[in-house]
């Protein structure tokens, strides 16, 4: 054995620095933070990996000295030797890990109480010293395990943790350990020994297991489970017999869990033996636990370890453990809870373990549960069995049989839940071959059962969280069906043709669609493959519908594509799936047609376009020609019995039924045998539904249909029925028979009217006169009066209109002068005002005006008042209706308002039709007056949706007419009243009614050119322009109103004919009375544009402007009203100026909205703008900018009256865009002026009202309210300025004003300065501003002279960064402003002497010639700015330093040779200044110097540079960002002066601006440069970082800390001899005290890396 090393006190020393750096860290680990503690940790592994036996050692001897130690240190320490063992544990030699062995364990024993965090830290170490001092550890173990006493608890809990450590080495020593476990188990008395020797058996028997399962690569190959049988089978007596009844719960459930690993090693008589207790004992556990997942766990192991090989001694508990397992089951998980989850996968597991030996028992079981338990408990079988199926399928195999025999029970199941569950049970039972026995078919049924099931009814939804819906068990099937047929091999024998037996039966008519896609998948793939079982024998299959059943049916679901879930195609594809199989004779006529129908579905679906007539067609015109090539009368026949048997399938299916019925006419049609049709008609008859319109609709035109071909005999049915079942008492022999009620003739009678009205469409045209008037029109004609039932209403108006169509000449291909119209058309007017005003709630309307229209089309011509009857009763029929349809009503249902929806627009498009035919009666401007005066009254109706309604009818009519005219036939009359009806609408507050109105004037306009005798696509720029003003008019600000107006009027007075002007504005003017105010606004400009414009056409009417003045504004509302009473007010202006800007200016502020709209009146005049900004800019001048009252403790500025009133007058002046050229003419003036009243105004506050308010003011004034809040100086300078800056588009200089956030800073007395340094930057790049800056000088060198303090800041600071910008390039600029700052530098401001200085640095910027002019000036004004004395924030010593950077790049090094050193040592203790500004310009200065640093002062300068280059470094990581980018620049300055390619490479690749420095990284890789290149200075440098450790900043104080543990750590071991080990490490290890964390972490980290010293 290896004896610790020599040292007396244990510790493995190096004899170097690093040992008492080791010792300061450890010492320092229990750090105050948590932080501190991590790094420090860090730290001591870092080291720990380098010299593991010193920190290991020194840990040891710490912690054996320290007895006392906290305990927090002590757990530190000890994870932390953890890490490094784990780390390093190849390194650590026998005789240390001895030493830390014994420690590990004296530590973990030392309190006999358990104390966790202390003593698992102690056992952590001993567990990672065994993975490969596992002997030794067992040793010392061993020591503290000895028998007749107990153990202390982490003893125990460490040899656990050891055997699942380290598996191979430990199990050789079990014996022994359980050898002496034994013994022990029943001494212990507290839980918490138990549970550590149950926790630590169970590890014992998951070693021993994973031994033995890998006894391949084991150490020694003789050990076997058996060699432990014995002694585990002692412990689990123990355990079960004694410990299990413990009240502990966590106890109880370590012990089951052991208990199941243990199973699996005890010897196979003994658990036998103790199997029923042991389970029982597990058993009862569940009813103590509320979570059982950890007793599962340990039941399911136990259950693996006996149930193998079919052994059943379980069979005495199995009723038992099944009574234990079923609630859980029963009970659904908890699927917010992962353990309840696992438990319920662990109880199926259970039940699959189960079914090895009792598969058949199980079944039966399971079964008898599911019939008789309630919801939750067939739902937890279903469960079970769904797992057995999947899971268990080798147990299972030979009860399939019994399983499907048995579930069939649930095929009649109601309830969704079950159902959902069952049908998951079918999916797992197709995919285990269960579905092929007997029984399966019906199981197929189930599913498609529930494919059928319709919508859950409308109502209150189930207040039940696990609820299955109709629809979500319906699209589950209709996938599992899918999944069935597409995807399970097996299933094709199941499903074909089994599945076609689904097709027929009516209950199954909703799942029709998923039935026919997965029988078109499996015909298809079979037709394709020419499949043995393709063709169908239907003798053999006697259950599968015979051909013409199928194609009756398919053809009827084909006829309805987008029904049940869009099932059209899948139909379709089934039909061409099994033609073969249907009739050889259709299989061309199919393959061809199908496909289109297919692609003709799917494009519908992808454009979205609709129409199911259109469909109708295809599908009847599918059906007639398959009669057509099967060309057999008996087949037709056939077929078309099984249609008339199929009806009965459809009651419930109106769409269905009524397809069908056209289906019949089409083969009534084609037949030729008069008992077929004879029989069929009276079929259709006696099965339509008289309620229901879709029916109704279907068996009219399968009468019509058949008609085509037996016109007579239908006739004569219609009669019959008209005679027999029209009539409402039964008589003669059958009066038993129930009588009809009134309602239901009226039902019949319905479907009668229709029915004649499609006979009149389809018969010959041959017959259809003859039989017109003989027998339609006399059945028909008495049923049109006193008409009350609404069905009956609407059929007889369809009928009317089918009628007009069949008599229309291109039908008849002749004429006919139809002479009982005009009586019909009554009748439809009547029906119309018959209509309920309030709602819309029936299609009457709409078809009584399309019944109508065709009729209108008919001879002879209606005469004028039968013409304004007809309008006059449509128009107010619709226009009256509420804007939606009907009235909103609360909680109405959404259906019922898309309902209405389309009724509104199907009414209204009718309407449009009629008034077309109207108008094609009279196509000229007549015809369209003589709609557009029924129009009239509601373009000035108070509902919006009444005016939209009128105008939209007016604007198709108007669209009609001009599409269709004979220009040479019409004149234009009544052009002006139309338009000038419309003009007010243009500016209604409805956009759609604006947008419409502009409409109508556009083609009213077109139409008059016409008219004028240009062609239809004659170009006039200002008609054609009109859509552009209709696009304007979207929003509906009043001023884009106002500007599209005005544009309208100009079209108005360029087209409108002179005859027409005087009707024109007459009519106008009642627009002014509209009710709409904006309307009325609309009219007043049109009229004003239009007086102006073509004035002198008419009798002028005057109006005395000029007694309207302010206090009338007041009362006048319209905005036409206003505009002229203001511009009155600039007509007198324009012979007073003075006299009404002084009156103006003596208003009280702020200006109220009239005052504002003269001011913006006023400045609509050039002439007048520029002689108001010459008389104010004079008032600027002459007027005090404030009034100054020096109190005691500050000086108090107060706003005078008119240079405020001046400011806000300004700024209403400059937003008014018609002054923009006069502004721009005054730009230097006004630039100045109000640079110098932003500057005069920071810091003053607002002039009370009082002096606002003077005696003189003129009487009559209307005040502003009291409330209106007094504007701001400084606000309303800075607002004036950005409106004068907008008006003359110096928007560069807004732009960079808004970016830099200037606005902000004009009023800041800090920031001020500055804004106008940024302003100045903006005027001289300004393509605006910078034309004028010669003459902005001009006019304000005088201001720098100024009283004011204020004003001379702005002059200063407009200077100093005038110079900086080159004075644009103007020599004579450059001399004026560097004379005027030179003659301010002793100024009694500061700023303004910061600024001069700032001006004369700014000389850099000019150019060198002028440097070298000034530079002997300039410099001295530097270093004296340096030396200011009243400059308590350094802020002239910054602006001084800055100066001096700048002009050190233009001047040459003569000029700064006698000064250079005395600026470096000057400027050197800047570095470390509180205030950043002063750090970055400091660190900047010494970087310009460089300039100046290889020449004749080079070696002076370079001991500079090492002078201050650790402070650089280390303010490189600064806290301030400016200082960091200093710092960078002035490196990459200094790097090519350092004699080093090497570390200026680094400079310049490392250092840029912007770039993210990792800061850490580039101070260790250029320690590694630095020792390299400069290793004399190393100390130096060394003792500089040190210097700084007492630093004012804890950034700074890490930096340096780092920075020495990088040149320490990276210097070689050769030359560390030449550093001050001691001093350096020693100040290190004074700082892991200091006060802030994150220095004591840099510390740390640092000594980390001396682990060399």
């Amino acid at each position: 054995m290896i004896m610790p090393g020599p040292e007396e006190n244990g510790v493995r020393s190096t004899g170097g620095q690093v040992d008492d750096m080791t010792m300061a860290l450890i010492d320092a680990a229990n750090d105050r933070t948590e932080e501190g503690q991590d790094q420090i940790s860090q730290a001591l592994f870092d080291l720990g990996k380098r010299k593991p036996a010193l920190v290991l050692s020194s840990c040891y001897c710490y912690l054996k000295k320290h007895t006392k130690l906290v305990q927090e240190h002590r757990v530190i320490l000890l994870q932390c030797m953890e890490k490094i063992v784990k780390e390093t544990l190849d390194q650590v030699d026998t005789g240390l890990a001895t030493d830390l062995i014994k420690l590990g364990a004296m530590e973990m024993t030392m309190s006999k109480e358990v104390v966790p965090d202390w003593q698992n830290a102690a056992s952590g170490l001993l567990v990672a010293l065994g993975e490969q001092y596992c002997d030794e550890v067992m040793s010392e173990m061993f020591e503290r395990f000895q028998p007749g006493t107990l153990p202390h608890y982490f003893v125990v809990r460490t040899i656990g943790n050891l055997a699942q450590a380290n598996v191979y080495r430990m199990v050789p020593h079990l014996t022994a350990v359980l050898s002496t476990t034994l013994p022990m188990l029943g001494m212990v008395k507290h839980d918490n020994m138990k549970w550590v020797f149950s926790s630590a058996l169970s590890k014992f028997s998951e070693a021993i297991i994973e031994y033995c399962a890998n006894i391949d690569k084991a150490p020694d190959k003789s050990i076997t489970r058996d060699r432990f049988s014995q002694e585990i089978g002692s412990a689990f007596d123990v355990l079960f017999t004694t410990w299990l009844q413990s009240k502990e719960a966590k106890l109880r459930l370590t012990i089951v869990e052991a208990m199941g690993h243990m199973t699996h090693l005890m010897a196979k008589e003994k658990l036998e033996e103790v199997l029923p207790r042991v389970l029982q004992g597990i058993l009862l556990l569940y009813k103590k636990h509320p979570e059982p997942f950890h007793i599962t766990q340990g039941l399911s192991n136990v259950l693996d370890a006996v149930c193998i090989e079919g052994n059943t001694i379980l069979e005495p508990q199995l009723e038992g453990l099944l009574s234990s397992l079923f609630p859980q089951v029963f009970n659904p998980p908890d699927y917010s809870n992962p353990l309840s989850i696992k438990n319920h996968n662990e109880v199926l597991r259970c039940f699959a373990i189960l079914a090895r030996p009792f598969s058949g028992k199980l079944t039966g079981i399971l079964l008898q549960k599911l019939e008789n338990g309630n919801e939750k408990v067939r739902i937890g079988i279903l469960t079970i069995f769904k797992h057995l199926i999947n899971a268990a399928n080798d147990a299972m195999e030979d009860k399939q049989e019994v399983v499907v025999s048995g579930l069939k029970m649930m095929l009649a199941e109601q309830n969704n839940k079950l159902k959902k569950i069952f049908a998951q049970v079918i999916i797992a039972m197709a995919h285990h071959g269960y579905l092929e026995l007997e029984g399966g078919h019906q199981m197929i049924e189930f599913i498609v059962k529930q494919c059928s099931l319709p919508n859950d009814p409308p109502g209150k939804r189930s207040p039940d969280p696990e609820y299955v819906s109709n629809q979500a068990l319906r699209l589950m099937c209709d996938n599992v069906l899918q999944l069935l047929a597409t995807t399970v091999e097996d299933m094709e024998p199941v499903l074909w043709p089994f599945l076609l037996e689904m097709i027929v039966p009516e209950q199954y008519t909703q799942a029709g669609g998923v039935v026919c896609k997965c029988l078109a998948h499996l015909a298809n793939k079979k037709r394709e493959e020419k499949a043995e079982d393709y063709e169908l024998d239907y003798e053999m299959q006697a259950n599968t519908p015979k051909p013409n059943v199928m194609i009756a049916r398919l053809m009827v679901l084909a006829g309805c594509p987008k029904n049940n879930r869009e099932r059209g195609t899948h139909v379709l594809q089934l039909m061409k799936g099994m033609s073969p199989n249907l009739d050889d004779r259709l299989i061309d006529l199919w393959d061809t047609v199908i496909p289109k129908l297919i692609q003709y579905l799917d494009d519908s679906n992808k454009e979205d376009s609709w129409s199911q007539k259109n469909w109708e067609d295809l599908a009847l015109k599918l059906l007639s020609k398959s009669l057509d090539v099967i060309e057999s009368e008996d087949w037709i026949a056939d077929l078309g019995e099984t249609f008339g048997s199929h009806v009965s399938l459809y009651n419930s299916y109106p769409d269905e039924k009524n397809f069908l019925y056209k289906c019949l006419g089409v083969i009534m049609r084609k037949s030729t045998k008069k008992d077929f049709v004879n029989k069929h008609l009276d079929l259709i008859f006696s099965t339509v539904k008289h309620t229901d319109q879709v029916e109704r609709e279907g068996a009219a035109i399968a009468m019509g249909f058949c008609a085509a071909s037996h016109l007579d005999p239908v006739l004569g049915k219609l009669d019959s029925v008209a005679k027999n079942d029209m009539v409402q008492k039964s008589g003669g022999l059958f009066k038993f028979i129930k009588d009809k009620s009134e309602a239901d003739i009226e039902r019949i009678k319905a479907t009668l009217m229709l029915c004649y009205g499609y006979v009149a469409l389809f018969s010959p045209v041959s017959l259809i006169v003859s039989r017109m008037e003989a027998t339609i029109l006399r059945s028909i004609t008495p049923h049109f009066v006193n008409v009350k039932d609404t069905s009956v209403k609407t059929n007889l108006i369809r009928t009317l209109d089918l009628i007009g169509k069949s008599l229309h000449p291109d039908h008849l291909k002749t004429q006919y002068n139809f002479t009982n119209r005009g009586e019909f058309i009554n009748h439809m007017e009547s029906y119309m005002k018959a209509e309920s005003l309030t709602a819309l709630t029936t299609e009457t309307r709409a078809l009584a005006m399309n019944a109508c229209a065709t009729l209108v089309k008919l001879d002879p011509k209606l005469s004028e008042a039968e013409e304004f009857d007809l309008i006059k009763t449509a128009t107010d029929c619709l226009y009256s209706l509420p804007k939606e349809g009907a009235a909103v009503k609360k909680g109405k249902q959404e259906g019922m308002e898309l309902e209405v929806e389309v009724l509104l627009e199907s009414s209204f498009e009718s309407l449009y039709d009629l008034l077309k035919e109207l108008l094609k009666k009279d196509l000229t401007t007549d015809g369209l007056d003589s709609i557009f005066k029924h129009i009239v009254p509601w373009l000035l109706s108070t509902h919006d949706h009444e005016r939209e309604r009128a105008l939209r009818t007016l604007l198709v009519c108007a669209h009609f007419l001009l599409e269709n005219m004979d220009p040479t036939e019409s004149k234009f009359t009544n052009q002006s009243t139309v338009i000038a009806r419309l003009v007010p609408r243009c500016t209604d507050p409805d956009l759609e009614v604006r947008q419409l109105a502009i409409d109508c004037i556009y083609v009213s306009l077109k139409i008059a050119s016409r008219i004028e005798g240009n062609p239809a696509d004659y170009k006039d720029a200002m008609i054609d322009a009109m859509p552009t003003l209709k696009e304007r008019l979207v929003k509906g600000d009043p001023s884009i109103l106002f500007s599209v107006i005005n544009d309208l009027s100009k079209v108005i007075a360029k087209k409108m004919p002179s005859d027409q002007i005087q009707n024109f504005l007459e009519v106008l003017q009642e627009g002014l009375l509209d009710p709409q105010s904006h309307s009325s606004s609309g009219a007043c400009v049109v009229l004003n544009g239009i007086m102006k414009t073509r004035g002198t056409e008419i009798i002028k009417q005057v109006e005395n402007i000029v007694t309207s003045l302010h206090s009338k504004l007041a009362t006048i509302d319209f905005p036409q009203t206003r505009t002229g009473t203001l511009r009155s007010i600039r007509t007198l202006a324009t012979h007073h100026l003075s006299l009404v800007l002084k009156t103006l200016i003596s208003y009280q502020l702020p200006y109220d909205s009239d005052m504002v709209e003269i001011w913006q009146t006023l400045s609509q005049d050039p002439q007048i703008t520029t002689a108001m900004i010459d008389q104010m800019l004079g008032m600027l001048h002459k007027s005090l900018p404030y009034e100054e009252r020096n109190n005691e403790e500050e000086i108090t500025r107060t706003a005078t009256s008119t240079p405020m009133a001046v400011t806000c007058a300004m700024k209403i002046i400059f937003d008014c865009e018609e002054t923009e050229e006069q502004v721009v003419k005054a730009y230097h003036t006004l630039m100045g002026a109000l640079m110098l009243r932003i500057g005069s105004s920071v810091g003053v506050k607002p002039a009370r009202q009082k002096e606002m308010e003077r005696d003189d003011k003129p009487k009559g004034k209307k005040a502003a309210p009291v409330t209106s809040k007094v504007p701001e100086p400084s606000q309303a300078a800075i607002e004036t300025f950005r409106s004068f800056l907008t008006r003359t588009k110096s928007t560069d200089i807004i732009d960079i004003l808004t970016e830099e956030e200037c606005w902000e800073k004009f009023e800041e007395e800090e920031n001020y300065p500055e804004a106008f340094t940024i302003l100045t930057r903006a005027m001289v790049t300004s393509s605006v501003a910078g034309p004028h800056m010669s003459e902005i000088v001009a006019s304000l060198t005088s201001a720098l002279s100024s009283l004011y303090d204020l004003q001379r800041v702005v002059v200063a600071a407009f200077f100093a960064e005038l110079i900086n910008q080159k004075c644009m390039d103007n020599a004579d600029l450059v001399e004026l402003v560097m004379n005027s700052l030179l003659g301010r530098l002793v100024d009694s401001s500061h700023k303004v002497r910061m600024l001069c200085i700032r001006g004369l640095g700014n000389i850099a910027s000019v150019g060198s010639e002028l440097v070298k002019k000034y530079s002997t000036t300039v410099l001295s004004a530097m270093m004296a700015g340096m030396d200011d004395k009243e400059d308590p924030d350094d802020d002239i010593t910054t602006e001084a330093m800055s100066g001096l950077s700048r002009i050190l790049c233009e001047i040459e090094e003569s000029h700064i040779r006698a000064i250079l050193i005395n600026v470096s040592l000057k400027i050197r203790p800047c570095f470390e200044k509180e205030k950043p500004d002063v750090r970055a310009q400091a660190i900047i200065l010494f970087g310009n110097l460089s300039r100046f640093g290889d020449g004749p002062s080079k070696a002076p300068f370079l001991e500079q540079i090492h002078s201050n280059l650790v402070s650089l470094l280390l303010h490189l990581n600064d806290p301030e960002t400016k200082v960091k980018k200093a710092c960078k620049f002035s490196l990459r300055l200094l790097g090519p002066l350092m004699g080093s390619e090497t570390i200026n490479d680094k400079f310049q690749r490392h250092l840029l601006e912007d770039a993210n420095l990792i800061y850490g990284e580039f101070l260790n890789d250029l320690s590694k440069l630095m020792i390299e290149e400069f290793p004399d200075k190393i100390n130096f440098y060394v003792m500089g970082c040190v210097s700084f450790f007492k630093s004012l900043w804890s950034e700074i104080k890490s930096n340096a800390a780092l920075f020495v543990g990088y040149l320490l750590g990276n210097l070689h071991e050769s030359r560390q001899n030449v550093i001050s080990k001691e001093h350096v490490c020693s100040a290190l290890i004074m700082l892991l005290k200091d006060q802030t964390p994150a220095v004591r972490c840099r510390a740390a980290e640092a000594i980390s890396l001396l682990y060399e010293y």
